[in-house]
């Protein structure tokens, strides 16, 4: 009988956040690994999930919702305060010996002190993910930020096994004398097709938020710069930002330079997305060099490279560090200024079809070879068997 993985986080499963996609693809590779995963998650109604084995599934993952009250005062206690107690009642229920492991997908500081309360009495296992580390400016009150902090120095040294995104935040993890294994964001390049791209123009996408870590106006004043006729081949999409935010960011002829060539899409159902992306040439990402871009993994730049897309993007994090090389499957900008990334956006629109084919090929093997999560189920076994 296989052992049993219990992966909680509060994620909008399946597919309805970058943590979602990461415990998809981490659960894959533990299923991979002979373990039977069971995702406690709250569940993205957008998806219609199957039943296996008495329980909701999703592409043969099990899932245990977890559920918080529809009362909006209750609920906002719940979210708060109270999802260790209702994650460890969940558990509870499925009757936890010491052969089984938890793995948390949070940093909610009370999910942290109700399982391990409760490992002591089971004497099950405890992992974690560490897919962010921001600063005590990130957060609106210091209550906030003292409890990321403790979550961060006090919690996460006592589980058993961390999963860090980054080299960046291993190397602070193993100053606390934590067992780690650095694992990135994965991806599966055989769940969709690539897709068609055709060169009408060159098409461009910019997938972030904007606001925490990408730098939105640094990538909207390069492409503001263009030439006209270099503007008769691009195209540029944008996913995740209003047009008032765009409108916010730059002067009235900035704007205007831009109107003839931005896409904006509203919210996009997942399909839709994969859509827009397997017709995509490139991702363009800016990011500054600070503490929230140096411990995170950009989700999409995997997930991108899977149809081919190649990343032009800021030197920043173990992603430019360890996966990908400038000119060979992306486009690497040292800095985060307008300069650089109007260099190499104007390189790209200067590249042949062929040109722009070599790379997508090797964009799209170095998703392949180093991202799919079939590379990484012997190094999560060993490490899980390990602890």
């Amino acid at each position: 009988m296989n052992k049993r993985i219990f992966l909680f986080g509060f994620l909008n499963y399946p597919r309805g956040s970058a943590a979602a996609n990461y415990t998809q693809y981490l659960s894959y590779a533990l299923k991979e690994a002979n373990y039977d995963v069971y995702v406690i998650s709250n569940i993205n109604e957008e998806f219609t999930l199957q039943e296996q084995e008495g329980f909701m599934s999703y592409k043969t993952i099990k899932i245990i919702p977890f559920q918080i009250s529809k009362k909006r005062i209750l609920r906002r206690l719940e979210f708060d305060y109270g999802k260790g107690r209702i994650l460890v009642n969940i558990l509870k229920r499925h009757h936890l010996t010491s052969e089984d492991i938890v793995l948390l997908y949070s940093p909610d500081l009370y999910v942290h002190r109700e399982v391990l309360k409760y490992k002591e009495k089971i004497g099950f296992k405890t992992a974690c993910v560490a897919t962010e580390w921001f600063p005590a400016s990130a957060f609106k009150s210091r209550r906030e930020g003292k409890a990321y902090s403790t979550y961060y120095d006090r919690f996460l040294p006592r589980h058993d096994l961390l999963f860090p995104i980054s080299s960046y935040i291993q190397n602070y993890l193993i100053e606390k004398n934590c067992n780690t294994m650095r694992l990135p964001i994965m991806a599966d390049v055989r769940e969709h097709p690539i897709g068609t791209k055709s060169f009408d123009k060159i098409k461009f996408v910019f997938p972030g938020n904007g606001l925490m870590k990408d730098s939105i106006e640094v990538i909207l004043k390069s492409f503001s710069r263009l030439t006209s006729q270099q503007k008769k081949r691009t195209e540029l999409h944008l996913c995740g930002v209003k047009e008032e935010q765009i409108i916010g960011l730059l002067t009235p002829e900035e704007y205007e330079n831009l109107r003839d060539i931005i896409v904006i899409h509203k919210w996009m159902k997942y399909k839709e997305l994969i859509t827009l992306y397997q017709a995509m040439h490139f991702l363009v990402l800016a990011r500054e060099e600070n503490q929230m871009t140096l411990a995170n993994f950009p989700s999409k730049v995997p997930e991108v490279m899977c149809y081919g897309v190649v990343p032009i993007v800021s030197r920043v994090g173990d992603y430019t560090k360890y996966y990908l090389e400038d000119n060979v499957n992306s486009l690497i900008f040292d800095g985060c200024n307008i300069e650089v990334c109007y260099e190499k956006v104007s390189q790209a629109l200067t590249m042949t079809p062929d040109e722009i084919v070599e790379l997508s090929t090797n964009a799209r093997e170095c998703a392949e070879n180093k991202f799919d999560y079939r590379n990484w189920v012997g190094k999560i076994q060993h490490a899980l068997v390990n602890i």
